[in-house]
């Protein structure tokens, strides 16, 4: 039988007591802790051996340049964005610097994934995984709307069904296959659920069909049906659930 795929999934989650304004700075050291336990289960390889492919799905904690190739309002393509990379621009990363898929990449001693809608993914590159995340989106379809035009996470895994057929292209089917199961997966949603959906505005229609209690668990309930389709759609994948 293939081995599973490692795969880290990362679930923002709101308390009733924490306000709009305090949620970023209540979930800073949460983050941090989150992406040292990342950075640990995505162990360095062996001088001798190859890197493991890396896969990112999620919203722009781990976008890397999706969204500079779509027509959408959720851009990072100008300073100051990028101002710490390596190459001092903007890159469509939401950070002035790396970001946590970076990191991982440097721990695995692979170069990072490229963003899936590049057309620099093709060939060789597409050993190195892909990146399908899109800020923006949230675990519920309606999370993101006034962003118009985002990779929402249905259509993320459905790219992930066309890299794979594009990897067995290149690689053929018994090294695609193998390198998909030994890959590390990183998934990251929740946050705009809140933000960007459940308080973008006063009285918004989901606080209104939810108390926040109920709405927690309304879109834990949404996530898991991701996590099974995400299964479904790499065959095999053990998920650890990071619930902040």
């Amino acid at each position: 039988p293939k081995p599973p795929v490692p795969c880290i999934s990362i679930l923002s989650r709101s308390q009733a007591h924490v306000r709009r304004e305090q949620m970023g700075a209540a979930l800073v050291p949460l983050l941090v802790s989150v992406v040292l336990m990342v950075v640990a289960a995505a162990r360095a390889p062996a001088a001798s051996a190859a890197p493991r492919a890396f896969f990112v799905f999620g919203d722009s904690l781990v976008d890397n340049g999706n969204n500079n190739y779509l027509l959408t309002t959720a851009r990072a393509d100008a300073p100051p964005y990028g101002i710490d990379f390596p190459s001092h621009r903007a890159t469509g990363r939401f950070s002035n610097g790396l970001n946590i898929p970076d990191i991982i990449s440097e721990h695995l001693g692979a170069e990072p994934a490229l963003p899936y809608l590049s057309p620099e993914l093709r060939g060789a590159k597409l050993l190195v995984g892909a990146n399908f995340a899109s800020a923006g989106v949230g675990i519920l379809n309606d999370t993101g709307v006034q962003f118009v035009n985002i990779i929402r996470m249905g259509d993320q895994l459905r790219y992930f069904g066309e890299y794979q057929r594009k990897l067995r292209a290149f690689a053929g089917e018994e090294q695609a296959a193998r390198l998909v199961s030994g890959a590390l997966v990183l998934v990251t949603l929740g946050g705009n659920d809140f933000v960007n959906n459940y308080y973008l505005v006063p009285m918004s229609m989901r606080s209104r069909q939810y108390a926040l209690p109920d709405y927690v668990r309304f879109i834990v309930s949404e996530y898991r049906k991701i996590l099974a389709l995400q299964a479904d759609t790499a065959d095999s994948c053990m998920h650890a659930a990071i619930e902040l």
